[in-house]
């Protein structure tokens, strides 16, 4: 058990967009900038330019000067005019040393009031890949107008095959049928197999598969324009324990369930971050002919997600965007707004240019080195037996489980780990895990599968006597002698969400059910028919899943140990519920489990 998280853009100098064949016209070029894509920034400048330039013209002009200096140096400062109104960051190149300083780095307050409008996309969706992770693209009117235009002209030309094999990662012209009409999109090869490639739509977000010889020679003129795909997540939510317990991280009713309220509509996003040129985002659709519906908030009421908290990278990037995307000029003026100090501004600067050549979407898939010993995303596991409950925990290095990775650093509630096979070594101090399982991350589930299954348990209370706080697990102690029964292998826990009596009261509701099954008496499987027995079978499958996936989930609490760990009988008497089982027998007992006893709590 344990508890526990790069940028392309290319610069078009004016000088290359005169020479450029779509710029040699006399109309004004659609797009005069290369393709900007930002990955890993966490600086306020990459997610201004990530969400204002995704469908808007963005020119850097360069105006070079360059400067001798007396020891063969020669420095080169490049004032950049972007299309951010009042953002003029100035570099100084040393192409000796290749290296680029900042100059500077300004963001008029006038355009950061105005740039709070753009926190809120208007998107269609194309392609989901699970709950609450999708792709799509802007529908606005002029992010529609460049679509539709860069489609007229990409149709327009005489297309050539490509000039090289097919590779992944190359971008290309595919073709796409819409509406009975096949046309030509811009488009990135994902992997080839056989005579066809699948490729990933760059503008719009879904992907197919295509033969190789209907994939085109993309002309450079339409590489200019950023891609328009967006990736989205939907913020401050993760999967109920249905949905983990009922599949694989969702289950395929959520999945269905999320399709059908993001699929044939238009939807309106609100950005709450940017982590890895992913937004994050909360999602609304309409409802009527005003009302809007979270969509978060609806997959939380049928009971197929739940709230959860955002990573830090993400409370990270939301608390920069709300200082930068200000809704006055009067909020913009409070210097409590952090501007990015030199060192900041050259790795931006580092990034950019080390992104200028790459244009792969998706994640980064470079290696990363984890610094130890200890690092924050990988779990510790410890036995929950007081035998073993100092003893270190290895697992086999063969096993999918050797080093246990959490995705959600940021949830505390308690994992849990199970071993069909365990040995320890000749001194003690070790032990050696082998057919491991990582149980799903449902909150309490230590707890509860330790009530269900103990032979005998005693509920912590604390000191008011208004709640659980815990809850020691094993064979229980001997009434005259009042020591326990086999200490070593008893488990003491703290609860981490709170337990009420009608948790404990459906525990011993499936206990029960579990007795009917497996008891050998006069009401044993012996004497019922195949139908009785499957139906006895559904119910406790049902019991089970209604004690784990509840509609609301519980309410998570800090974990408090007890005073007197693994000491039994500490509880008054007077407060004690005996329970008894209707369906056990006089004399010699046949029940697989007795049932707890409850404690009652003061109100």
């Amino acid at each position: 058990m344990a508890s526990s998280t790069t940028s392309s853009s290319s610069l078009s100098s004016g000088s290359a967009a005169k020479s450029s064949p779509l710029c040699s016209t006399v109309q004004k070029p659609l797009w005069s900038f290369h393709e900007t894509r930002q990955r890993d920034l966490k600086l306020f400048l990459p997610c201004i330019w990530r969400l204002r330039c995704l469908s808007s013209k963005f020119r850097l002009n360069s105006a070079f000067t360059l400067q001798r200096r007396s020891k063969g140096r020669c420095k080169e400062g490049l004032s950049r005019s972007s299309g951010i109104p009042g953002t003029v960051p100035r570099v100084n190149v040393d192409f000796q040393k290749q290296t680029v300083d900042p100059v500077q780095v300004s963001l008029s307050t006038l355009h950061r009031s105005r740039a709070v409008t753009e926190l809120l996309l208007t998107v269609d969706v194309t392609e989901v890949i699970e709950v609450g992770h999708f792709w799509g693209y802007r529908i606005d009117e002029k992010n529609s107008e460049i679509l539709k235009r860069l489609t007229a002209e990409i149709n327009r030309l005489k297309l050539v095959p490509l000039p090289v094999h097919p590779h992944p990662d190359l971008v290309c012209l595919a073709p796409f049928v819409d509406f009975d009409k096949q046309s030509y999109f811009r488009a990135q090869i994902l992997y080839v197999s056989g005579n066809s490639a699948e490729v990933f739509f760059v503008d719009y977000g879904n992907r197919c598969h295509v033969d190789l010889d209907l994939l085109m020679e993309i002309p450079c003129q339409f590489l200019e324009l950023p891609f328009q795909a967006l990736e989205f997540k939907i913020c401050k939510m993760r999967p109920s324990a249905r949905s983990l317990v009922c599949g694989e991280h969702w289950s395929g009713a959520a999945s269905q369930r999320f399709a059908a309220l993001v699929s044939g509509c238009a939807l309106l996003v609100k950005v709450f971050s940017v982590v890895h040129s992913v937004l994050h985002v909360d999602v609304y659709r309409c409802s009527g002919v005003q009302d809007l519906v979270s969509v978060r908030d609806v997959l939380i009421d049928e009971g197929y997600a739940e709230l959860a908290d955002e990573c830090y990278e993400s409370r990270q990037s939301h608390e920069v965007l709300k200082g930068v995307f200000s809704k006055s000029v009067e909020n913009v003026t409070d210097m409590s707004v952090p501007l990015p100090g030199k060192d900041e501004e050259k790795h931006l600067i580092r990034i950019l240019l080390d992104g200028f050549s790459s244009r792969k979407l998706g994640a980064p898939n470079c290696k990363v080195i984890l610094h130890g010993p200890f690092n924050p995303y990988e779990l510790k596991c410890h036995s929950l037996t007081r035998i073993s409950k100092f003893r270190s925990v290895w697992i086999e290095k063969e096993s999918i489980n050797s080093v246990i990775v959490s995705d959600s650093p940021e949830d505390l509630h308690q994992r849990m780990l199970v071993a069909a096979s365990l040995s320890v070594n000749a001194t003690g101090s070790t032990m050696l895990l082998r057919e491991t399982s990582l149980m799903p991350p449902v909150p309490g589930l230590p707890a509860l599968l330790s009530m269900l299954f103990a032979p005998v348990m005693e509920l912590r209370v604390d000191r008011a006597g208004k709640s659980y706080t815990g809850v020691l697990c094993g064979l229980g102690w001997n009434p005259t002698t009042g020591a326990p029964i086999l200490p070593e292998h008893d488990i003491e826990l703290a609860f981490d969400v709170q337990f009420s009596v009608e948790d404990i009261v459906e525990i011993n509701i499936l206990r029960a059910a579990v007795n009917k099954l497996v008891c050998d008496g006069p009401n044993g499987l012996k004497f019922l028919g195949p139908e009785r027995i499957a139906q006895l079978q559904d119910n406790s499958r049902q019991k089970l899943l209604g004690l784990f996936c509840q509609l609301k989930p519980r309410e998570r609490i800090v974990p408090k140990w007890h005073e007197k760990p693994y000491e039994w009988d500490q509880v008054d008497p007077k407060l004690v519920m005996e329970q008894a089982d209707p369906e056990g027998g006089s004399g010699k007992s046949t029940l697989l489990y007795q049932l707890h006893r409850l404690i009652v709590l003061s109100p």
